[in-house]
């Protein structure tokens, strides 16, 4: 039974962090929307706030791990990549964004979530990186070109949130498709 409470809350504190950041996400309102009572928060995350944070950070970017992973290994991880945050956009009326950026955002609200969202954003520059090196792009330029990759289609999600369209987030696409495209041995 607690688990199921636990989870509960990390799903809602993910879900509000995407939506309101980690400063917008409140106590209050991550309990009227997972349903647990105040004290389960303090059961399950005797630190509070910042370790339930903490923790949804840590979930949301393991399950993100491995959604990557198989867009990675995709015929067109940029295009999909893209195709699965427009459709979230979409979706949302534009107002999920990242809850890893949000995170990394929120370093003083918890600084443990925030470097903790340091070290999933190395994990996805890795498994793309991996990708680029399998093509036969040379380690070291595979590397930045993960990171630009990553860092671009993220910006570009903030940019559609923000404008409220998905045109940032297509452009950005095309471009780093050509980009990658010119660094992969033909």
């Amino acid at each position: 039974m607690a688990t199921a409470v636990k989870d509960r809350l990390i799903r809602a504190t993910t879900e509000l962090m995407r939506r309101h950041g980690v400063a917008g996400t409140a106590v209050a309102e991550i309990l009227s929307t997972s349903g647990a009572a105040r004290r389960s928060i303090y059961l399950n995350f005797p630190n509070g706030k910042s370790e339930l944070v903490t923790e949804a950070t840590r979930v949301a970017g393991e399950s993100m791990a491995v959604a990557l992973a198989d867009i990675v290994a995709s015929d067109d991880p940029i295009g999909l990549f893209t195709q699965v945050w427009v459709e979230l956009l979409e979706s949302t009326d534009f107002e999920a964004g990242c809850p890893i950026v949000a995170a990394g955002l929120g370093r003083a609200d918890s600084e443990d979530a925030a470097e903790l969202a340091g070290a999933v954003f190395a994990e996805w520059y890795a498994l793309v990186a991996g990708r680029m090196v399998d093509e036969g792009v040379a380690p070291e330029v595979a590397e930045s070109l993960a990171v630009t990759v990553v860092s671009a289609i993220e910006g570009a999600v903030i940019a559609c949130q923000a404008q409220r369209t998905v045109v940032p987030l297509r452009q950005v696409s095309a471009r780093l498709t050509d980009l990658v495209a010119m660094h992969v041995p033909t």
